[in-house]
């Protein structure tokens, strides 16, 4: 198994070491020092030192803490109209640790699961780990990445254990339109195969935030579905590992997989239990620093746009949330350069300029010949990076 995210930072952090500078756009984590400016907010934090006061230090509820379970129930009930109550909720040492659990209950040797092509790499090397397979469902560029129906609906069989929709997408940063979640929905519910819904990025949405539906909001009458969400992103606490997900399954079709995922989690104990009271407040107050974040990131997407139209050999589709690019080498395609793929040319441009992006093949078959970056850093580095970026590539295509 694999993971290129972290595996290319193996090498950026021994380059630092030895003194270059590294331009940190690999990884996804607003609140690290050393790739943005953003902080947790004050209010956030002086609500787990006061968790942690008050003696909340022991282990906790394995389901996660009865509270938090209301406050997020009700949250997403507010949210896309279902009728979720506390038991149907399940605090997770981050949305991974909810992908793991996921995974466990449903994959079997054998079996496969459908992902967006590209798609985030831990679904990939999951499926793997429990002897089944992940089948890419094409992601069409030309079309802003909007899901391939015809090839989605070519790789749907019996031996399908889950449909993965995440919007919006990482790397991509592209929302599903309406129609085509419809589309997978009506698939998904003639094949009785459960959706699970990558929700992470929900709150880190630029022009459509007003007009954005959730899969599920949409689907909740169709198949059943686990959503996966958390604290990590939009209340920039990443270190804290605290997720969550929910099981919209008004039939009964999830039962068994439930109380496989619940037999799981006793087994970990708990989840961290000052950050979950700590959560209890951040769900409390107004979401100011959300969305404070998200007015400096559409600033900073905007002017990374911009930059990359500029420089030879690279396009890229706007991405609509999260705070990732996915743009494409055309230079690779047309065999321009001395790189022989798109993960030769990340690790020589972080060799060479200390810009640590991650190579596109890593998120997949359909990931080939992209690279993935961040636009977390402020439009001060930014600017410097693409400088670089530029001068490196046209001293390489010349």
């Amino acid at each position: 198994m694999s993971y290129a995210i972290r595996d290319i930072a193996v090498i950026g952090d021994e380059l630092a070491r030895k003194g270059k500078k590294i331009y940190y756009l690999n990884i996804g984590d607003p609140v690290n020092p050393d790739v943005s400016d953003f902080k947790t907010p004050d209010y956030i934090i002086d609500a787990l030192a006061k968790a942690a006061k008050k003696g909340y230090n022991m282990y906790g509820n394995s389901l996660g803490v009865h509270e938090l379970r209301e406050k997020i129930a009700a949250e997403e009930n507010r949210r896309n109209a279902l009728s979720l109550v506390p038991d149907d909720i399940l605090l997770t040492s981050g949305v991974s640790e909810a992908i793991f659990f996921i995974a466990s209950a449903l994959i079997e040797e054998g079996d496969e699961i459908l992902v967006p092509g590209p798609v985030y790499p831990p679904y990939i090397s999951y499926a793997k780990f429990f002897g089944g397979k992940s089948v890419e469902y094409k992601l069409d560029e030309a079309k802003n990445w909007q899901p391939d129906i015809d090839d989605f609906a070519s790789k749907i069989n019996k031996k399908t254990q889950f449909i993965l929709l995440c919007s919006p997408n990482n790397p991509t940063g592209v929302l599903y339109d309406e129609k085509f979640t419809k589309e997978i929905g009506k698939l998904a519910a003639e094949y009785n195969i459960p959706l699970v819904s990558d929700e992470i990025y929900d709150q880190i949405l630029f022009e459509k935030f007003n007009s954005y539906k959730c899969h599920v909001s949409i689907l909740k009458n169709d198949v059943p579905i686990i959503g996966m969400n958390g604290f990590s992103k939009a209340h920039l606490s990443t270190g804290w590992r605290l997720g969550y997900m929910y099981f919209h399954d008004p039939q009964g079709k999830l039962v068994q997989v439930k109380q496989s995922i619940e037999s799981l989690a006793r087994i970990r104990l708990c989840v961290n239990v000052p950050a979950q009271y700590a959560a209890i407040k951040t769900m409390e107050e107004p979401k100011q620093h959300t969305r404070s974040m998200v007015e400096k990131l559409w600033k900073r997407r905007d002017f990374s746009i911009k930059r990359l139209k500029e420089i030879p050999g690279i396009s890229c589709v706007v991405p609509d949330g999260a705070f990732y690019l996915f743009p494409r080498l055309d230079f690779l395609d047309q065999k321009r350069g001395p790189w022989k793929d798109d993960k030769e040319f990340v690790l020589d441009l972080l060799k060479e300029t200390g810009i640590m992006a991650v190579y596109g093949s890593g998120f997949g078959k359909y990931g080939t010949n992209h690279m993935r970056v961040t636009f977390l850093p402020t439009i001060e580095v930014l600017e410097e990076v693409y400088n670089v970026l530029e001068a490196y590539i046209k001293k390489r295509l010349t």
